[in-house]
Formats: structure tokens, C-alpha cells, sequence
């Protein structure tokens, strides 16, 4: 019973980690089909178009360091640092990503673009 149990377990979670592996990286070809096709696309930067991917790299940049912090920083020793661990981990991974991305919109990112809104041509800026 018991190993049915976390057989069961880990079915589901090697099930649901494939599935969002799958959206993750479906979405990410979708941004880099968008990005292709639009007016702006391959005729101008190549940079802006690969805005996706350098997100995704820095995510695994940001996964690394964090791993670094988990595995040699936070040390854990008994059952209830467990939960302050992933506390800290979470708020590294989360600054260390906002801060990314702020740093890859910044440098790859057009001073401005034009989008059309219903007709409207608007201009938003960088």
C-alpha cells in the first residue's frame, strides 16, 4: 500500500513537471513566432526578436545561483529549517530574476515601439 502510495506520488509530480515543462516551452516558441512575424521583426534587431530565449537564460543563470545558496549558504540541519530555507530561496530566486530582467529589458529591449491598439497607433517607450 505503501509503495503504491508513492508510486502514485511520484507518477503525478514527473506528470505535472512534463506538463508544465511542455507550456513553458510552447509558450516561448509562440513569443518567438509572434516576434518573427510582427512588423517589426526580423528586418530590424535581431536582439528584441530574442527577448524569450534571454529570459528563459537568465532563469537558468538566476536557478543556478540559487542552487548555490540552497546546497552551500542555508545548510539544513534539522526538520525546521526546512521551511525558512525555501523562504530565503524563494526571495533570492525572486530578486535575483527581477533584477534580471530588468537588466535584459534594459540592454535588449528598442528605446521605443510602435504597437496599434484597435486602430490607434500608439508609441511606448523603453
Amino acid at each position: 500500500v505503501i509503495a503504491d502510495n508513492v508510486g502514485d506520488n511520484v507518477g503525478d509530480i514527473a506528470g505535472m513537471g512534463s506538463d508544465l515543462f511542455g507550456s513553458y516551452a510552447e509558450s516561448s516558441c509562440a513569443a518567438l513566432v509572434v516576434a518573427s512575424i510582427s512588423s517589426f521583426g526580423i528586418n530590424q534587431q535581431f536582439t528584441p526578436m530574442c527577448f524569450p530565449l534571454l529570459v528563459s537564460s537568465m532563469g537558468i543563470i538566476v536557478c543556478l545561483i540559487t542552487t548555490l545558496f540552497a546546497t552551500d549558504f542555508f545548510e539544513i540541519k534539522a526538520v525546521k529549517e526546512i521551511e525558512p530555507a525555501l523562504k530565503k530561496q524563494l526571495i533570492i530566486s525572486t530578486a535575483l530574476m527581477t533584477i534580471g530582467i530588468a537588466l535584459i529589458a534594459w540592454l535588449a529591449l528598442p528605446p521605443s515601439f510602435t504597437i496599434f491598439n484597435f486602430g490607434v497607433q500608439k508609441t511606448v517607450k523603453n
